[in-house]
């Protein structure tokens, strides 16, 4: 923030401190949603069953956020229930979070069975069909109260009762058309626990309802995984095909990630660190792996210092961060920018800057500067040459407005943040336009 306005920032922050006496929480702000008819009728077969002692329990994320899923579980034309609930009867050494599956008899709901659930809390729920097999499946993904562990459970509805097929433990879990057969399989990743290493699993069930499971250990450096996507894949061919990316820690502040692969029904490693070939994938554990260009395939950043800066020791040098894509199984460097984690955005750089173009901090600003490509000073610092590029960051309305003022262009808002920056050098070949500068700036 400039200076000049941080007085009537910080007055504008002191009053909108909460007060100290506010004591209703979100927790007590919130009341469960309204049943539709249907559910209504549900409930009251699950209190008949279970006893008027009950309440609902419903998932934390997903897009089935009801205590009641209600499917067509057994493909007989009619639809089931199921509903997740605690009991207040539940004696002290059993599981409160139950399951009660419902079915239409004679036009009434009626509870067929009740089921303990495998986890202290619902994290989620799908249903979906898995692999070649055609039945459909419930999946309930379940957590610890700490939230520390977490199992899915993969049912199916027959004869009449909810039968379990499966149930694993996970780090990360996702549901994902891997092999791009039409149909998801259901992909699961564990932390490393010693003498274990991490591992990462793919569950396809074939068409006779077995699951035939494909795991690999993932790198030795992953102690955690922080973090899953899956993004296309271009092949030398000109086909597309799909990879899953891991970031993984590594260390209490550093994340690795690894590229793997899943086709023929097996998984594999298609892309890791390693000692002998360069770059690494290892940096600070707040740059995360994402779509940075919006293109369905995934970049890695990885840090360097910036262009210019020939002894990075001296002068406390900005951290350029590149992104990389997996190719054949290697890295080729597509984008150089400026990542801010702190303030939530990247600012690509044009390619007519490459090599051409650094960046440093003056007070809150980043300040992108020519210089000279064949010359340094003494110290190893860059000679800079023509200003191009000022950005900024704010938090205040009047801040922003009165930069635009002074030629400052708003290229995004999000939230209470205010993100500026503003043209220099015009005419310079190494200027931008309005349109570059827009489109360089992400807004994460």
């Amino acid at each position: 923030m400039r200076p000049v306005f941080r007085l009537a920032a910080a007055a504008m922050s002191a009053l909108a401190l909460p007060s100290c006496n506010f004591s209703m929480s979100v927790e007590n702000m919130l009341s469960p949603p309204r049943l539709t008819v249907e559910q209504e009728q549900i409930y009251q077969a699950l209190i008949t069953a279970a006893g008027s002692s009950v309440s609902l329990r419903y998932p934390k994320s997903g897009t089935r956020l009801s205590a009641f899923t209600v499917e067509d579980l057994d493909g007989d034309g009619s639809d089931e229930a199921i509903v997740f609930y605690e009991a207040g009867r539940a004696a002290a050494e059993e599981n409160p979070l139950r399951i009660c599956l419902l079915d239409q008899q004679d036009g009434a709901w009626k509870s067929v069975s009740d089921y303990p659930a495998e986890g202290a809390e619902i994290d989620r729920v799908d249903v979906e069909r898995l692999g070649t097999n055609a039945r459909t499946n419930l999946i309930v993904s379940y957590s610890a109260v700490d939230g520390a562990d977490h199992a899915a459970g993969v049912y199916h509805y027959e004869n009449g009762a909810l039968e379990r097929s499966l149930s694993v433990p996970y780090t990360v879990m996702a549901l994902r058309d891997l092999n791009q057969d039409g149909t998801p399989e259901l992909f699961t990743a564990s932390s490393g626990k010693a003498p274990s290493p991490a591992t990462a699993t793919v569950y396809e069930l074939n068409e006779s309802g077995r699951y035939v499971p494909s795991q690999l250990n993932l790198p030795e450096s992953f102690t955690d995984v922080s973090r899953l996507l899956f993004g296309s894949l271009p092949a030398e061919d000109g086909s597309i095909g799909s990879a899953i990316y891991m970031d993984g820690s590594t260390g209490a502040t550093t994340v690795q990630t690894a590229v793997l692969l899943y086709s023929g029904g097996a998984l594999s490693l298609l892309y890791a660190d390693r000692h002998d070939y360069l770059p690494n994938t290892e940096r600070p554990a707040g740059c995360a792996t994402m779509d940075i260009d919006d293109d369905g395939e995934m970049e890695i950043p990885i840090g360097t210092s910036f262009y210019g800066w020939t002894n990075p020791e001296v002068g406390s040098p900005l951290l350029m961060t590149s992104w990389y894509v997996c190719r054949s199984g290697r890295l080729m460097r597509e984008y150089a920018s400026y990542y801010s984690v702190q303030e939530n955005y990247v600012f690509i750089m044009p390619e007519k800057w490459e090599r051409r173009v650094t960046a440093v901090q003056e007070n809150d600003e980043i300040v992108f500067y020519a210089f000279d490509t064949a010359a340094n000073q003494n110290d190893g610092l860059p000679v800079l040459t023509e200003q191009l590029l000022r950005l900024a960051v704010v938090t205040d309305p009047i801040a922003a407005d009165a930069m635009q003022s002074e030629g400052y262009m708003l290229l995004r808002r999000q939230g209470n943040q205010y993100y500026l920056g503003k043209r220099l050098s015009a005419g310079s070949r190494l200027a931008l336009t309005e349109s570059e500068l827009f489109f360089a700036m992400k807004v994460l």
